[in-house]
């Protein structure tokens, strides 16, 4: 259950030469992708410390184990799941949560969630409402049953970024009040092996802990325990995940760009942004995908935001966004490349049924399903979008699975570092986010 890469529609042949590429521009880096790929696997390029992304599709399942077991042990012990990160330390995790898990997961009642706790996102913005919220739902003392008790996953690699850590001592000490000295059974920290103030503070309290690897940014995490604690506790097949990242890490060995879709796809877009055309749109079809595309936006964007250069990565979800970005795709700058992520098959699906009055005129649909129409409109817009010569491209999957989802990010990461050194910069560090850090500690010291 491969996914598929089709890319005809950003080919001059279909869009013209003023929008599109030539075979021969695409096929010329062929040498250039050898070289750095080269470099890349030698660990010979800026940043190579933190390639042991590269490494995690290959974990041993005797690795993971312990992960599940941990998974299972929380799912157990409370309703409630709490993950506090931000960034790279969430975005994963709530991309994999919110595809792979029903709609309205939260709602549903315990036995309708496989006897998995409710999972909550915090730690990852500096919202007093939020925050306020979610406190106001969790018990203030001593839980009755499983149904009000609540656990803590708290993923920080230092300890230091702020968001994460203010909201952590609020929960703990929560925690602290509800469960005293053995509060430390409801927390998991996942964070650096052996330094920095979450883990100082996690040995002092006596808190399980997983590693965040040395050689693993926060952005490409999502296939440590960054990721996997979180989808495990949600009852994720973790194992199919990183099958998936496995299958599509094989098929990119090659320097064949015909059969490597990672490396094929950063080159086009790394063409597209020499070109001019410096925003780059994906879309989902599908609304459970949202979230993908919120992580890939700070993939792409921290990642390659730097040195004055870097595409602008938007997340829209159609059909929903049609009656706003499409406009502006079809009829707005030509600085725009369409990335269309495309599921095929969903889970659901639901017939259009005829009714005797046909009041609202829809009876012309009978023996239509609701994804007969998403995908006739998903057609429609990338006809528009290929007549008025927009480029634009499909990533499909066959279904959204842990396999499929493993398989696209993986592709997504890869294909991100090698855009990064075609534009010759560091893809793999981020110095303004430190910067801001850096200004406002010193703020609030001095207020």
């Amino acid at each position: 259950m491969q996914i598929s890469f089709d890319y005809s529609n950003i080919m001059a042949s279909k869009i013209g030469d003023d929008n599109g590429l030539k075979e021969d521009e695409i096929f010329s880096f062929e040498s250039k992708i050898k070289q750095i790929d080269t470099l890349i696997r030698e660990h010979k390029v800026e940043g190579a410390d933190f390639l042991g992304f590269l490494e995690l599709p290959y974990q041993k399942k005797e690795d993971i184990h312990p992960i599940i077991d941990a998974a299972n042990k929380l799912a157990e012990m409370s309703d409630i799941h709490v993950v506090l990160g931000i960034g790279g330390s969430y975005l994963g995790a709530q991309a994999l949560i919110s595809a792979l898990l029903p709609a309205y997961y939260n709602e549903l009642n315990r036995e309708k969630r496989n006897n998995r706790p409710r999972i909550y996102f915090e730690g990852n913005n500096l919202d007093p409402d939020s925050l306020g919220d979610l406190f106001e739902m969790l018990p203030q003392q001593l839980p009755k049953d499983i149904h009000e008790a609540f656990t803590v996953n708290v993923i920080s690699k230092s300890g230091t970024t702020m968001e994460t850590a203010i909201s952590f001592r609020l929960f703990k000490n929560l925690l602290k009040k509800i469960y005293g000295k053995e509060h430390n059974n409801y927390v998991i920290a996942t964070t650096d092996k052996s330094k920095g103030k979450l883990k100082n503070l996690s040995d002092i309290e006596g808190y399980k802990t997983f590693v965040i690897p040395d050689d693993v940014g926060g952005r490409y995490s999502v296939l440590t325990p960054v990721g996997l604690l979180p989808a495990a506790v949600a009852g994720i097949d973790i194992y199919e995940l990183i099958n998936g990242a496995k299958d599509m890490a094989d098929r990119c060995k090659t320097n064949n760009l015909l059969e490597n879709p990672a490396y094929l796809y950063a080159i086009i877009q790394f063409l597209f942004y020499q070109k001019g055309k410096n925003i780059s749109i994906q879309t989902m079809w599908a609304k459970g995908l949202e979230y993908i595309g919120y992580w890939y936006d700070q993939l792409c964007a921290e990642s390659l935001g730097k040195d004055e250069k870097g595409r602008v990565p938007i997340t829209a979800v159609n059909t929903r966004d049609l009656h706003s970005r499409g406009q502006q795709l079809q009829e707005g700058g030509r600085n725009i490349v369409i990335t269309n992520i495309v599921v095929q098959n969903f889970k659901n699906d639901i017939p259009i049924e005829p009714t005797d009055d046909d009041l609202d005129e829809l009876n012309y649909l009978k023996g239509k399903n609701v994804s007969d129409i998403l995908h006739s409109a998903r057609f429609g817009a990338t006809r528009a979008y290929t007549e008025a010569n927009r480029p634009n491209m499909d990533i499909m999957l066959e279904k959204v699975n842990p396999f499929t989802l493993g398989q696209l990010l993986y592709m997504l990461e890869l294909a991100t570092v090698l855009e990064g050194y075609l534009m010759e910069i560091n893809p793999l560090n981020q110095p303004g986010v430190e910067a801001y850090k850096k200004f406002m500690k010193e703020k609030l010291a001095s207020s």
